[in-house]
């Protein structure tokens, strides 16, 4: 049941709404569709930003800059961002982006402050999703959001396993809809039938959907991982690596098999590979697995410069940050 979701989902929560969905056709117009493909989000925001200085209620221009702020982790870009969809669902309501925009960078500026500001903003979260795929009930990445938040939200702030499958079923094409199934299950843990699902589902040329399965896929191998089952999750991230070769997540996730396997310089390849593909922004992770396997060849110096660059980047928590700078203290290096 998705009463009370967990660690693991409400910390994906951010990312499955909101970033890196960097080939999805997000955008109607080419030009800032181009840009977001390219992971230009800087470009991205200013080309809203000066498209808004002629039209205040661009929807496409308010979607750039919601969608760049979230890929940039920027809480003052979120807060402007929140500001200008709030004000862009007043000029032009019937716009989805502006309503699909306030929701995902809402959601995103929320958990940034922990659950209990989730828990206030859950309903506006909610309603402007839904509000985004009823006025445009064919655009797949509002109604992919949607079902997202049903998943992942617990029952006090309105997730809703019967909602999400009616999200589902209501989709526009068959393949749209087993995708959607398969996020369902995976979010119930029926990790082995959300795989079947996803890897039996064609895109159909639908790139918001290509990546949504292959993103998916992804997510359920580092279920798997989690939960002791590395060997299974191997073919899971070899299948992603080779269909999406040039995004990091399939060898962020290979690499995390090679690690567990101890397969250490397997794993700083992978890792490395990880680094230079197009979405390894959203993974600091990376940085701190790298050192972790260069730390085990002995490099020392090169698992010093890997640690201190995921303390630093200052997205990290928990007890990955706790053991990085034990680590660093170890190695005789600041922890930044």
């Amino acid at each position: 049941m998705l009463g009370q979701p967990s660690i693991r989902a409400a910390a994906l929560a951010v990312w499955l709404l909101a970033a890196g969905a960097s080939q999805a056709q997000l955008f109607k117009d080419p030009a800032l569709q181009a840009l977001y493909a390219a992971d230009r989000h800087d470009a991205l925001a200013q080309a809203g930003s000066q498209r808004l200085a002629t039209r205040a209620d661009d929807a496409q221009a308010v979607l750039a800059l919601a969608t760049a702020a979230m890929a940039l982790d920027d809480a003052r870009r979120r807060e402007a961002a929140i500001a200008r969809a709030e004000a862009c669902v007043q000029q032009a309501p019937q716009a989805a982006e502006c309503h699909y925009a306030l929701g995902t960078v809402l959601a995103t500026q929320a958990m940034s402050q922990g659950m209990m500001a989730m828990a206030r903003h859950a309903g506006r979260v909610k309603d402007a999703l839904t509000e985004a795929v009823r006025l445009d009930a064919a655009w797949y990445p509002a109604r992919s959001a949607a079902v997202e938040f049903f998943v992942l939200a617990p029952g006090v702030m309105g997730g809703s396993t019967r909602r999400a499958e009616e999200l589902a079923r209501a989709a526009a094409r068959p393949e749209q809809a087993r995708a959607l199934q398969a996020r369902i299950a995976l979010g119930d843990d029926q990790t082995d039938k959300a795989l079947a699902l996803l890897q039996d589902t064609p895109s159909g040329g639908d790139p918001a959907l290509a990546e949504d399965l292959w993103k998916w896929q992804a997510q359920a191998g580092f279920v798997l991982l989690q939960s002791g089952q590395a060997a299974k999750a191997r073919p899971v991230f070899e299948r992603v690596l080779r269909e999406q070769p040039g995004q990091a997540m399939g060898a962020f996730g290979l690499g995390r098999v090679a690690q567990e396997a101890g397969q250490h310089a397997e794993a700083v390849k992978l890792f490395e590979q990880g680094l230079r593909a197009q979405g390894a922004v959203h993974y600091p992770g990376l940085h701190y697995r790298l050192g972790l396997s260069l730390q085990a060849l002995g490099q020392a110096d090169a698992a010093k410069a890997a640690l201190q660059r995921f303390v630093a980047d200052g997205r990290a928590s928990g007890k990955a940050l706790d053991d990085a700078r034990k680590r660093l203290a170890q190695l005789g290096a600041p922890a930044g």
